[in-house]
């Protein structure tokens, strides 16, 4: 089992292409970072494709790797960057926009390739929740704050803070549908 805290034995594994240690670590941060990509992404298939090109750029760079850095952070964001650029691929215009400010959402992306309009969507979208889900929305997907932080701050059962965050969230889902 891989002991990601020891970040200057992983790393030197790591630049000494122990396929051992790749093993472990794609066995230990792939779901991880396949739940992270799908926050971007919001499609599945298309968040497994951008963990496993992370994995592979690691592979592919072993050499270069950093010994202080931590083998985490850095593929956390070779799949924020990888998700990015998938994004920006798809050449954004008003058809496929929905996409970008969907991510932007679920994911509480604010990538400075993104212009001021989708933007200023995403904010209107987001400020015109009920105050309990526009509430729950950020704490729990732009600050990462889990269900029960959120229930213990806002003194309610974890099963309200889940309803208000279903809500807002199928509300989001259905403006951005509508193209509002």
């Amino acid at each position: 089992m891989i002991d990601l805290d020891n970040i200057k034995d992983v790393n030197a594994r790591i630049r000494g292409r122990d396929e051992r240690v790749f093993h472990e670590l794609y066995h230990a941060l792939f779901a991880r970072l396949c739940r992270y990509a799908g926050r971007y992404l919001y499609d599945a298939r298309e968040a497994e494709d951008v963990v496993q090109e992370a994995f592979l750029s690691l592979w592919k760079h072993a050499g270069e790797f950093r010994a202080g850095e931590s083998v985490v952070v850095y593929l956390s964001v070779l799949v924020k960057n990888g998700c990015l650029n998938y994004l920006r691929h798809l050449k954004i215009e008003d058809t496929h926009r929905d996409k970008v400010v969907e991510a932007m959402i679920f994911s509480g992306a604010d990538d400075a390739g993104i212009d001021p309009d989708t933007r200023d969507r995403v904010r209107q979208l987001l400020e015109d929740l009920p105050d309990q889900g526009y509430r729950v929305v950020t704490e729990h997907v732009l600050q990462d704050r889990t269900i029960g932080d959120i229930a213990a701050n806002m003194q309610v059962a974890e099963s309200t803070v889940r309803t208000h965050l279903k809500r807002a969230m199928k509300s989001l889902r259905e403006r951005i549908a509508r193209g509002e």
